[in-house]
Formats: structure tokens, C-alpha cells, sequence
């Protein structure tokens, strides 16, 4: 196997096994706090906290990545991420919640900027839409497991009336297995690239000849790269916040544990599928015109869904909205890669990731409370029109 294929191969891998401990911790995560009595506010609190030290950390550790290589960055992430996940499992009030979904978001983060900096280089600049489109696909089946393995746990522990009385949702194994999943995946991301891309040799030769990488104002005026990032921010906040409150929507709707784990893995599913197609679908439709529609159509999607509907349309609805929302991660991820020089794709990428980590921090608050004053329908309202804007924005940009 070519070294550029078995690199991405593995990275993929890795990056599975992350998303799944992810996406199984992070709805048990708002579970957990239900059980702790936690309100609709605090729910979005926890959102924020999930994603507020990314912002300030990102950039750096994507130069970090540029300079110094991927692999201990990585490795270090997820060993973090597991620490964190499994120690969900034994906090028994909101403060220890916060704090090691703090610590979730913060191993994340060095994770994924290492992650994304292997997919960019495992291969040539103009197929990077394809590569992406694999890393998105590989994102989407962790959030399809995640949510089904952990409703799918749950819902044993409960109806076995085996969850103990401070956590009535049946929550602690799925973070023992999240942690666990961590750290077969640390063990696994040792045999990366320590410089994708490239070695050190020849980065030292390029700055021996002059050769002088440009810095973080490079990457920010590339043209239209606030569209870019706009895009990217919303598409992956709109997933996110599905994420965070559709268990309380839930809880208020009557829905068991067991349907909102599936109507998250419905969607994560549908995505998968999209992400899978990505160049394809790019061939024949071209990016602007792809990332346009989409961002429409699940705005539509989402809207349909504000008033109470019977459980069947929710499935179809989340299915659309998947689908949909899919395509936006691979696109804006391949936009932003490709808009940065090469030595720079890294700190690109992780402007992109800090942009998605400020729509994370504040838009789930901002929905909480909206949400508290006009019910939680409103937070598919809210959600719509940032697709809305999005779609706006992407249609006046140089996307090709």
C-alpha cells in the first residue's frame, strides 16, 4: 500500500474511534446533567464549556502542528479525551460535569487539528475534496455508533433498573467505553507521521533557503475566507446543537432515550452517506451550487420540525437534515485547506476549527435561552435561519 494511502488509512481509523468516544459521551453527557437537575440554561452551559479553551488554543496548535509535526499532538488529544470521558462517570454534581467536558473539548481539539493536518497532506492539493470527504464520512459513522451504542446501553441499565439513583439515565458505561475507546486509539495514532506531508529535513532545507512561511494574516486574508469559515461555523453548530438539546427536546416531547439516540444516529447515517459521495456529487454539481442547496434545503428541514410532530416525520426530517448537513463539513474543510499554502494548511485549518469552536461556545447559549423564554421548538427556528444566512453568504463567495 502506498505510504500516502496506508497514512490515510490509519489516520482514518483513529479518527473513528475518536468521533465514536465523542459521540456516545457528549449526548450521555447532557443525560448525566438531566439527572443532576440541571435546567435548559445549564445545558447550555455545558455546550459551552465543551468548546470555550478551543478558541483560545487552536491557532497556536496548529502552528504547532506546521512547525513541530501531527503525531504527539495527537496522541496526546485522545489520551486527554479518555482521561476526561471516563471521569464523567464518576463527578456526582454540575461543577464536575462542566469541568471534564471542559477537558472532553480541550483533548479534542489537539486531536483533530493533528488529524486534519495528516488528511490534508496524505495526497495532492486537488484531491483534497475526496480525502475530506473520507475524514467527514469517518466523523459521521462514530456519530451513528456513538449515539446507538450508548442510547442502546442506556436503555439496558433502565430497563433492568440496574442505574443508580444520581444517574437515572443509565449513562456511566458509556463513558468507560468511551474511555476505553481512547485509549486504543492513542495507542493506535503512535504509528502516524510525526511531519505530514513532508520531513524535517526538508522543512529545515526550505527555511535554510528562505523559503519563509507566511503566518496567521496570511491565512485570514485569503480571499473570501470569512464566508468560508461563516459556512463552516454554522453547518457544524447546527449539528452540534442538534446534539446538546435534542435530549431535552425530547425529555419534553416524550420521547424515550432510545428514540433520540436513534433520531441522532439517523442522522449522523444520512451524513455518512452524503460524505462518502462527496466528489461525485462535487463532479456533477459543482461546490458553490452543492454547499447553496444544502444549506437551504436543511433549512427547511429544520423549520418543519418547530411544532410537535408525530415520530414518524421527526425520523424523516432528521434524515433530510443529515443529509444535508453532511456536505457542509467536507466542502468548507477542503475550501479552507485548499485557499492556505501549503506550509500553513495546518494553522488554516485550526483557524477553521477556532471559528467552528466560537459558533459552539456562544450559539448553543444563545439558543438555551431563546429557548427558555419561546419552548424548545424555537431552537429549530433559530438554527434555520442561521442556514438561511449561510446559504446567502456561500452564493456571493468564490467558491469553484
Amino acid at each position: 500500500m502506498p505510504a500516502d494511502r496506508a497514512t490515510l488509512t490509519l489516520a482514518l481509523a483513529v479518527t473513528m474511534l475518536v468521533q465514536f468516544a465523542q459521540h456516545a459521551t457528549r449526548p450521555m453527557a447532557s443525560y448525566r446533567a438531566l439527572g443532576l437537575d440541571a435546567s435548559v440554561e445549564q445545558l447550555g452551559l455545558l455546550a459551552l464549556s465543551f468548546g470555550i479553551l478551543s478558541i483560545a488554543v487552536a491557532i497556536p496548535i496548529g502552528r504547532l502542528v506546521d512547525r513541530r509535526g501531527a503525531r504527539a499532538t495527537t496522541v496526546g488529544g485522545i489520551a486527554l479525551m479518555g482521561g476526561a470521558a471516563a471521569a464523567h462517570g464518576i463527578v456526582s454534581d454540575l461543577v464536575g460535569l462542566i469541568a471534564a467536558h471542559t477537558v472532553l473539548g480541550l483533548g479534542l481539539i489537539f486531536a483533530v487539528v493533528g488529524l486534519q493536518a495528516i488528511v490534508a497532506h496524505a495526497g495532492p492539493p486537488d484531491g483534497a475534496d475526496a480525502r475530506f470527504g473520507l475524514f467527514g464520512a469517518t466523523i459521521s459513522l462514530g456519530q451513528v455508533l456513538g449515539p446507538i451504542v450508548a442510547g442502546g446501553m442506556a436503555e439496558v441499565l433502565i430497563a433492568a433498573q440496574l442505574a443508580a439513583p444520581d444517574d437515572p439515565y443509565g449513562t456511566t458505561p458509556t463513558f468507560v467505553l468511551a474511555g476505553a475507546l481512547c485509549a486504543a486509539a492513542a495507542i493506535a495514532s503512535l504509528r502516524l507521521p510525526r511531519f505530514p506531508g513532508g520531513n524535517r529535513e526538508a522543512r529545515v532545507l526550505d527555511s535554510a533557503e528562505g523559503v519563509k512561511p507566511g503566518g496567521l494574516g496570511t491565512v485570514l486574508r485569503a480571499p473570501h475566507m470569512g464566508k468560508a469559515l461563516w459556512a463552516s461555523m454554522v453547518v457544524l453548530t447546527a449539528t452540534d446543537v442538534l446534539t446538546v438539546y435534542l435530549p431535552a427536546i425530547g425529555a419534553e416531547r416524550g420521547w424515550s432515550v432510545a428514540f433520540v439516540s436513534i433520531l441522532l444516529a439517523v442522522r449522523a447515517a444520512l451524513s455518512f452517506a452524503v460524505r462518502v459521495g462527496t466528489a461525485p456529487l462535487v463532479r456533477m454539481l459543482g461546490r458553490r451550487p452543492l454547499l447553496v442547496g444544502a444549506c437551504g434545503i436543511g433549512a427547511a428541514a429544520l423549520l418543519l420540525m418547530a411544532p410537535v410532530l408525530p415520530a414518524w416525520v421527526a425520523v424523516v426530517l432528521m434524515a433530510v437534515t443529515g443529509l444535508v448537513l453532511g456536505i457542509g463539513q467536507p466542502l468548507t474543510m477542503a475550501w479552507v485547506s485548499r485557499s492556505a499554502p501549503d506550509e500553513l494548511r495546518a494553522t488554516a485549518l485550526a483557524v477553521r476549527l477556532t471559528a467552528n469552536r466560537v459558533g459552539q461556545s456562544l450559539i448553543p447559549v444563545a439558543v438555551g435561552a431563546v429557548a427558555a423564554l419561546a419552548g424548545s421548538g424555537a431552537i429549530f427556528i433559530v438554527l434555520s435561519a442561521l442556514l438561511v444566512s449561510t446559504s446567502v453568504a456561500v452564493a456571493r463567495s468564490n467558491l469553484r
